[in-house]
């Protein structure tokens, strides 16, 4: 269940918890899409169309709408709301390297522009303009990550090897979109099937609804509720700071500013018969990601008093408690989110996983690193 108010020490378990889960390469049905007689696509041929989309133009306006039960951070608002909040967006998108969109909230909005020149953030609550420096190789989520087109091309690249079958077509703010079906042949994964719907001819998405194992229900919907596949006139994509507005330069967050000192140590080769697929995420020391697809999972070896603060967050959510043969696991599922914490009596450790895995996985895990003699600097 979703807590209501935070203690102070746990802030910082969740601040992790909710971080690792986007890492991790993260509802109700809609009624206003009709049924419409699109032209029939196989469903492997708009799989590589959607893929190949990334160049194709648009501009518009979406929603974001997720239901996981988190907690409210006041330090990662803008990412939890993501998760279990509806998020509304406008974009303007010209290219990979030129882009803009709006994250639009009642008491104003928050303006993210992208272009060869660098990157910039418009805050009108503010009435600041705001220059990043520097290009993080892992950052926080944000919601133009989790637009139709971001968001579906980032799920089918993940599951390249999966079978995905045809769905009924929609019409999507306007526009006919052929439908398709992923559902996951990994047993480990908690994502059910992920369903995206495209244009049929560009493969350019326009809505995506993720949904987890067992669930009759998504826990994230995507979709355009209006819709242009005209280029953006370059003025949109320009940023502009009203006179008297101020403005200031920055270096570009990221996540290694929100999780702080991370533990130290040489990752294991391999964890729950999943290979070390990539050790410093990032270049963050001690984030390790094991496995690929969609039940790839995150692995860090943290403090003690940060393990002890995730701890006492999955406890407080009403997580479980497993008994290990040299420690002990506290376990907390939020569909199709899974997080374990591991204090090892052996090694006298703590480590966090979290992934789109199944608890099962996790727990495998779990126990090999309690097991895990600690080696490092």
């Amino acid at each position: 269940m979703a807590l209501s108010v935070v203690r102070p020490r746990t802030v910082r378990g969740w601040v992790l918890v909710a971080v690792l889960a986007v890492v991790a390469v993260l509802v109700p049905q809609v009624p206003g899409w009709l049924p419409v007689s699109a032209r029939s696509v196989d469903p492997r041929v708009l799989r590589d169309r959607i893929l190949a989309s990334a160049d194709r133009p648009y501009q518009g306006y979406a929603e974001i709408t997720g239901s996981l039960a988190l907690p409210e951070l006041p330090k990662l608002a803008d990412v939890t709301s993501l998760l279990t909040a509806t998020t509304r967006v406008r974009t303007w998108y010209a290219s990979p390297s030129r882009w803009r969109f709006d994250v639009v909230t009642t008491v104003g909005e928050r303006d993210v522009y992208h272009s060869p020149d660098g990157e910039f953030t418009w805050d009108y609550g503010a009435n600041q303009l705001t220059r990043l420096v520097g290009t993080p190789p892992v950052r926080l989520p944000r919601a133009g990550d989790l637009l139709p087109p971001d968001l579906a091309r980032r799920v089918l690249s993940a599951a390249a090897g999966d079978p995905v079958r045809s769905l009924p077509a929609r019409r999507v703010a306007g526009h006919q979109a052929a439908g398709l079906r992923l559902t996951p042949h990994d047993p480990d994964t908690t994502i059910g099937h992920v369903d995206v719907w495209a244009d049929p001819d560009t493969g350019l998405p326009t809505a995506i609804e993720v949904t987890a194992r067992g669930a009759a229900r998504p826990v994230l919907v995507s979709q355009f509720r209006e819709l242009s596949t005209t280029p953006p006139d370059a003025g949109a994509l320009t940023p502009k700071s009203p006179r008297g507005s101020g403005f200031s330069i920055v270096r570009a967050p990221d996540i290694a500013d929100a999780l702080g000192g991370l533990g130290r140590g040489r990752p294991p080769a391999r964890l729950a018969g999943r290979p070390l697929h990539d050790a410093d995420v990032g270049g963050i020391r001690g984030v390790w990601v094991y496995g690929t697809g969609l039940s790839a999972f995150v692995a860090v070896p943290v403090p003690r008093d940060v393990g002890a603060d995730v701890g006492k967050a999955i406890v407080n959510a009403g997580g479980t408690s497993k008994d290990l043969p040299r420690g002990e696991a506290l376990q907390l599922s939020i569909a199709p989110l899974s997080v374990v914490v591991v204090r090892s009596e052996f090694a006298r450790r703590w480590y966090l996983l979290a992934g789109l895995a199944t608890p099962e996985l996790l727990l495998r895990a779990a126990g090999e690193l309690a097991q895990l003699s600690w080696s490092g600097p």
